[in-house]
């Protein structure tokens, strides 16, 4: 394959080259791509809400969260750009004589292989985002395959998992937490599979606070301040430990990370930016808690 035709009043695609080609069979899993920081050699606007770069899925594991295909672009000739093919399921269009034979005729708006010259020579690749807003995913591109017709096989992974948040029995908290949890887990979702690592180490926060706070009998407390009367009733019921424990320590964890998100402290402290493993951590640590309180 090196070129796709895709049929605007259909949805119909073809693969082929030169203006010819045949139907694709079953469905076409065809995702708008785009690469983080690095602008691809591909036309800067969409051509009949058509997008400039095209993931075309070849497979998809749900367990790995690992996904394979090509990126094709635009087609910098003509849009949209006369085919000759071989349908019969289309009997709408037109039979005109070419090749010696016949075929049919359709304009196609067309894409061809993208070569990605600007992924060669990186230390690191560029994370993808999948989809449009605001139903698009994250995810990080993990190796460039050439196969042998000389077609470039990505291989995708999810930066983060797509269901982050354990199944908790929120009947274990008070009626008021109750409806509050469930919004902050409904947020830490969305910005785990779609938003920045910030987003994802603050919506951790938030949805711990919660938790905390309802332990605490005060759903206006802070996670530190929660964190810490924890300690202290875990201290009280065992005078010999220090109050500290698993759960504890992985939220104090989401709170140190949440401070690292504002740009004062991080300055102060010389402190890395927040990346994707950081997010990673917080929705782990966020997992533990949850888990570890629902177990009791």
């Amino acid at each position: 394959m090196r070129e796709l035709g895709v049929c605007k009043q259909t949805g119909r695609v073809y693969e082929g080259s030169s203006g010819s080609g045949i139907p694709v069979e079953g469905r076409s899993n065809l995702f708008p791509i785009t690469f983080h920081e690095l602008n691809i050699d591909a036309p800067i606007h969409s051509v009949d809400g058509f997008p400039p770069l095209l993931f075309r899925e070849d497979s998809f594991d749900p367990i790995t969260k690992i996904r394979r295909g090509r990126v094709v672009k635009l087609s910098t000739e003509t849009q949209p750009k006369v085919w000759r093919v071989h349908d019969p399921s289309r009997k709408d269009l037109k039979l005109v004589s070419w090749g010696g034979g016949a075929a049919q005729e359709t304009e196609l708006i067309t894409y061809q292989r993208s070569p990605l010259n600007e992924l060669r020579g990186l230390s690191k690749f560029p994370n993808v985002t999948i989809g449009e807003a605001p139903h698009h995913s994250i995810w990080s591109l993990l190796s460039i395959e050439k196969q042998y017709d000389g077609a470039l096989l990505l291989t995708l992974k999810a930066v983060r998992s797509l269901g982050v948040v354990p199944d908790v029995d929120f009947n274990k908290y008070s009626a008021p937490a109750r409806k509050e949890l469930k919004r902050a887990l409904e947020q830490v979702e969305v910005s785990a599979n779609k938003l920045s690592p910030k987003d994802t180490v603050d919506r951790c926060r938030d949805a711990l606070s919660i938790a905390f706070g309802d332990l605490a009998d005060d759903l206006k407390i802070d996670l530190g301040p929660g964190i810490k009367k924890y300690i202290e009733r875990n201290k009280a019921k065992d005078p010999k430990r220090d109050g500290q424990d698993l759960i504890s320590k992985n939220a104090d964890i989401v709170r140190l990370l949440h401070s690292r998100c504002k740009p004062n402290e991080s300055h102060k402290h010389s402190t890395r930016p927040i990346d994707e493993e950081d997010a990673n951590l917080a929705l782990n640590c966020l997992w533990f808690v949850l888990t570890e309180l629902d177990a009791r």
